[in-house]
């Protein structure tokens, strides 16, 4: 890789190199035609310029190219041993003049492009257009007169014009190929490719206002240059509206073109510049050129350090600004540091405060499922133990009635075969009301029948209620559960405790499959509701208590539960409360607060169900919805 690297670049190089001899050579023999003295000594040298750009732009590795386009101008002009000679010894004069020129340039203007700053200009001036332009002069028309070539009588004319028209097209040559250097490097790529989208952008950017400079400038070259007309100083506005309105490149372009229009037409004859000698006239033209060029690179460069200073102030503004920005972004982070730390000890009191919140919950709903754990064992008890007593005078009630028909049928056949009894039986017969005692014994066993039929139901729906002898999780009929409640509740509708009329039980059951719950926690459910709407009704003395219990499907997989109760409803203010731990309206003793919360929590948090509250005319309805499967399960098969 290194190998080949390297023959890139000896590859570059003598591109380079070829291209600026052949360059050199070209306008050299170009030039030589303009020769007005002896000795092909020519007024405008464009080579000098071509020198130093090349080393300024290519360093000082192109000085090959340099003599051999020097030395390429002998050889195309005249090949003579004489010569060739002669060409030799100038082309080392011209190679050695760039080199020094471009080592003042670096050493004091500290730059290879000694356009930017007017200090800039006027070192390139002075080592690149003054200085060294003096080795080219003296070692080539020296050499011309030691050839014989020129005469030593015009030695001083000769070398003033050599060194004048050097220093012309290093002023008029060097900073066109500075400038549109930039330019080429934008329109060829890294690849050495050409880009003619940039060059479509480049030709774009030629406006109205570039064409309008164009027409003047030919007005005022036609008439100072072709014509005779002294105005050729008008060319410094043109100039000068070329440096505010147009990029340097065509600022530079426009100098060389006026100093080509100049020469022509000074050549021509037609020119303002013409004298009674050519070489004069071409002297007084070169001078012409030289202070319109040197001003028109002064001016341009105190613009562009203009635009430098501008460009570094609105830089400096901008670090200013990016340090304001960092500095406030610094005090927004460290303030938003410090929100986000008090934000953390928020949240942290937060879920401490959520904590605590859950362990009274949790508190509260041990506490409530402890009471219910007590109350459903307490009632299961009692429904055991009024079960035996009761099953065994329910079984005997039967036997005792047979017995009581075989006494009775015995008295019957003793007062047959006996008409005539004892006094003191006949006396204790009525006494005894025998005859009342004979048709209402069997009533008496009735009764008796009829009660224990109602305590043995009353027993039945303690243990449904309780449901301690069934599973949790279980397929149930939620209209047992219903019936259950409300028969335990019997005593609370009847109004003999309050001393008002009974209350009135509406049930408008629909068809319910039964659902997968846990049973004695929703039997729980219903009691804590429906003894709600009961101590809401017993509030109020002087309405006809009605509770409406309905029951009805939603959907293929939900089923409702409605409880109305017209006990004068919820007040707004609390409705949003009702299901809060601990909260209650009642007084002290008459409840915990905890009835509704444990429901919430048992219908919408266990049984992935909701239960909602909504108060209208008076009347407070609380609706229960179950999913017929337990979401959480789906072992539990229906039956």
């Amino acid at each position: 890789m290194q190998k080949l690297n390297k023959r890139v670049r000896w590859g570059r190089n003598f591109l380079l190199i070829a291209i600026v001899a052949f360059f050199y050579t070209l306008f050299g023999v170009f030039g030589l035609k303009l020769a007005v003295l002896p000795g092909n000594v020519t007024t405008v040298w464009i080579p000098a310029g071509i020198g130093l750009g090349a080393v300024l732009l290519g360093g000082h590795k192109v000085w090959p190219g340099i003599w051999l386009g020097s030395f390429g101008i002998s050889v195309a002009i005249e090949p003579t041993p004489v010569s060739l000679t002669v060409g030799a010894f100038t082309a080392i004069g011209n190679t050695l003049t760039p080199i020094l020129a471009v080592y003042g340039i670096r050493r004091f203007a500290r730059t290879s492009y000694p356009l930017r700053r007017a200090s800039e200009v006027f070192q390139f001036v002075f080592w690149g257009a003054i200085a060294s332009q003096i080795l080219s002069a003296t070692m080539g028309v020296t050499a011309l007169s030691v050839s014989q070539l020129l005469p030593w009588v015009n030695f001083g004319a000769a070398w003033l014009t050599w060194w004048v028209s050097n220093a012309t097209g290093v002023l008029v040559v060097t900073p066109v190929l500075l400038t549109w250097s930039s330019v080429f490097r934008n329109i060829f790529t890294e690849n050495w490719r050409f880009n003619f989208v940039k060059v479509k952008l480049k030709w774009q950017n030629f406006s109205w206002e570039k064409f309008s400079w164009f027409i003047l400038f030919d007005v005022v070259i036609g008439l100072a240059f072709w014509r005779g007309f002294t105005i050729e100083y008008l060319v410094i506005p043109l100039l000068v509206w070329s440096i505010f309105r147009f990029s340097p490149p065509w600022t530079t372009f426009a100098i060389a073109l006026v100093a080509a229009m100049a020469i022509a037409g000074t050549i021509a004859g037609k020119s303002v510049f013409v004298k009674d000698n050519l070489n004069s006239s071409l002297l007084f033209l070169e001078s012409f050129i030289a202070v319109i060029a040197v001003t028109t690179l002064v001016l341009m460069a105190v613009l562009q350090e203009r635009h430098f200073a501008i460009k570094g102030l609105n830089q400096a503004k901008a670090e200013l600004e990016s340090r304001v920005i960092e500095r406030t972004q610094e005090l927004f982070q460290a303030n938003e540091q410090l929100q986000h730390q008090e934000l953390h000890l928020r949240e942290k009191a937060d879920s401490l405060a959520q904590t605590l919140r859950r362990l009274k919950q949790t508190q509260a709903q041990l506490i409530q499922n402890e009471k219910m754990t007590s109350l459903g064992q307490l009632v299961a008890g009692i429904a055991h133990e009024i079960n035996n007593p009761v099953s065994f005078i329910y079984s005997n009630l039967n036997p005792a009635k047979q017995y009581f028909q075989d006494l009775l049928d015995l008295v019957s056949l003793y007062e047959e075969k006996t008409p005539k009894a004892e006094p003191e039986l006949l006396e204790l017969r009525d006494s005894i009301d025998f005859n009342f005692i004979q048709e209402d014994c069997f009533k008496l066993i009735d009764s008796m029948q009829v009660g224990a039929d109602r305590i043995q139901r009353i027993v039945l729906s303690l243990r449904n209620f309780a449901r301690l002898d069934e599973a949790q999780l279980k397929w149930v009929n939620l209209h047992e559960g219903l019936d259950s409640v409300l028969l335990v509740l019997q005593h609370r509708f009847s109004g003999l405790q309050t001393g008002r009329s009974p209350i009135q039980i509406l049930k408008h059951y629909g068809k319910l499959p039964k659902v997968e719950c846990f049973a004695g926690e929703i039997n729980q459910v219903f009691m804590q509701i429906i003894i709600n709407a009961l101590d809401a009704i017993d509030a109020i003395a002087s309405t006809s208590g009605v509770i409406e219990i309905k029951t009805n499907c939603l959907e293929s997989d939900r089923v409702a539960i409605s409880i109305t109760d017209n006990g004068g409803g919820i007040p707004p203010e609390i409705q949003n409360q009702i299901f809060d731990p601990f909260f209650t309206t009642k007084a002290v003793g008459k409840g915990t607060g905890l009835g509704l919360y444990t429901s919430y929590e048992t219908i919408v948090k266990k049984h992935r169900g909701d239960l909602n509250c909504q108060v209208q005319n008076n009347q407070t309805t609380l609706t229960i919805i179950l999913p017929i499967q337990h979401l959480s399960t789906s072992s539990f098969q229906k039956p």
